[in-house]
């Protein structure tokens, strides 16, 4: 695949591409190869055994850190998703499971949206 048709892809999936690989220098190459490990540093499946233990500072570290991660690479709609957990748990803690699973169901299926967009990369963005 042709490296702008992918970058375009990417903008489509809520990435902002032209922020993210200014943060990377200008090397696209670079941010392709960060982008495409995305999926992987995730970790919903630890992020929902701590919701579902209430685990205070596993939670919160876990989704803070899916935050930052998200933010850092411009995934604009990934990192506002995430965020919106972390406004939630801030405010009330666990108090309303239903809504943080709610929120944490939503960035998931946020995430599978680029994560899908990923996954054509197949590493020929990276040669384009």
């Amino acid at each position: 695949m042709d490296q702008d048709v992918f970058l375009q892809q990417l903008a489509k999936a809520g990435v902002n591409t032209e922020q993210a690989i200014g943060r990377f220098m200008g090397n696209t190459a670079l941010f392709l190869r960060f982008v495409q490990r995305l999926p992987e540093a995730l970790r919903f499946a630890e992020i929902r055994q701590a919701l579902d233990a209430q685990d205070d500072e596993k939670f919160y570290m876990l989704v803070h850190t899916l935050t930052g991660t998200a933010a850092n690479l411009a995934a604009e709609d990934l990192a506002e998703c995430a965020q919106a957990i972390l406004v939630e748990y801030r405010t009330s803690g666990f108090k309303h499971m239903h809504k943080l699973n709610s929120l944490l169901r939503e960035t998931e299926l946020e995430s599978e949206r680029l994560s899908k967009v990923l996954r054509t990369l197949d590493g020929t963005a990276e040669n384009g």
